[in-house]
């Protein structure tokens, strides 16, 4: 990135959907996501109550691939991005180190849909267990947002550090 174009439109549009696509993981996370069980007896939960809910009942195995895949790897992607993102002005003295960090977001890029997959795991292994019933809530959709921006956003800013596309 040339050093004039660090206060670009196109640069600051970039952060701030960065900004906008963590938000949105964020908020995925804690809203209510899915209902579990009849109209009487129903319980909101969010994702990161279902991925602690694991863990509160003893089921380790899948709350450390939900928390992994859920919390920590879009939280991560998003956090990375950030980092590039924020060192494009000083980018020229360590070109080199940009570029590796642009590679490892590039390959943490293409497991993207995976924390949407786990999602998915997540309602069905929760529903299995309570009741038989589950309806999703905004949480689900929030969170989806929150992966396809911060996809998008991490292919532009592995573009813009010179990173492999």
């Amino acid at each position: 990135m040339k050093r004039g174009a660090w206060r670009s439109g196109a640069h600051l549009r970039l952060g701030a959907l960065l900004a906008l696509s963590g938000a949105l993981l964020a908020a995925g996370l804690f809203l209510p996501a899915v209902t579990l069980g009849p109209v009487f007896f129903a319980e909101r939960i969010s994702l990161a109550g279902a991925v602690f809910g694991f863990a509160a009942a003893g089921q380790w195995f899948l709350f450390l691939i939900t928390f992994a895949f859920t919390i920590a790897f879009p939280l991560a992607k998003v956090a990375v991005c950030l980092a590039l993102w924020a060192t494009a002005p000083r980018r020229r003295s360590d070109a080199a180190a940009a570029v590796r960090l642009a590679g490892w977001l590039a390959a943490l890029s293409r497991w993207s849909m995976v924390d949407v997959f786990i999602v998915a795991l997540v309602v069905l292994a929760v529903d299995g267990r309570v009741f038989g019933a589950a309806d999703v809530h905004a949480g689900v959709i929030v969170f989806a947002a929150g992966v396809l921006l911060s996809t998008w956003t991490a292919r532009r800013t592995v573009a813009t550090a010179g990173g492999p596309p």
